[in-house]
């Protein structure tokens, strides 16, 4: 079998499992939003593909075949697997979490930042916020910023840039400056 056809078994595999652990073929249509038909041509496929019968059916109960038991502990680690890696990329949890930097200008950040700030954590307590306010050009590959909030029509070369807001400049002195 190449890596293609065996590929195109992976969502067989997690539907296999899906009956196993919910022991018929409606049920696990119900859960996956499928039709029992569906679950059952996926079953199939995947036998034929392996050559060997997975499940003994009846009217109301699937039951493991001795090679069914064997590839079921296969199928159950790939759908852990899949999980596991939408849970390390953040998909799975549900609420924001882990760390996030930011960097803005001083100025900038003191006036509109910081003020929301305590309303966000509170919001999203997974969230580690870490905040870098300076004036100076960062770059956000070397200094390891996800978000970089300047003051500028432009962003920087290489870098997508978009318009969060206008900042509207007044030139202040006294008589006497």
């Amino acid at each position: 079998m190449n890596q293609a056809d065996l590929f195109a078994l992976l969502p067989d595999m997690a539907v296999f499992a899906r009956v196993v652990d919910a022991g018929n073929f409606s049920v696990a249509a119900r859960q996956l939003g499928s039709t029992p038909s569906t679950v059952s041509r996926q079953i199939k496929r995947l036998e034929e593909a392996l050559a060997t019968r997975l499940l003994e059916r009846s009217t109301r109960k699937v039951r493991m075949t001795e090679s069914g038991a064997e590839v079921y502990r296969y199928c159950r680690d790939v759908v852990s697997a899949a999980a596991g890696a939408m849970d390390a990329a953040g998909h799975v949890v549900g609420r924001p979490q882990g760390r996030v930097s930011v960097s803005a200008p001083t100025a900038f950040a003191k006036t509109v930042i910081h003020p929301l700030v305590p309303a966000f954590l509170q919001a999203y307590p997974e969230v580690d916020l870490q905040l870098l306010f300076t004036d100076h050009e960062t770059d956000p590959l070397a200094d390891d910023l996800d978000l970089v909030i300047r003051l500028t029509e432009h962003p920087p070369p290489g870098l997508a840039g978009r318009r969060l807001g206008a900042v509207r400049w007044v030139l202040c002195a006294s008589p006497a400056y």
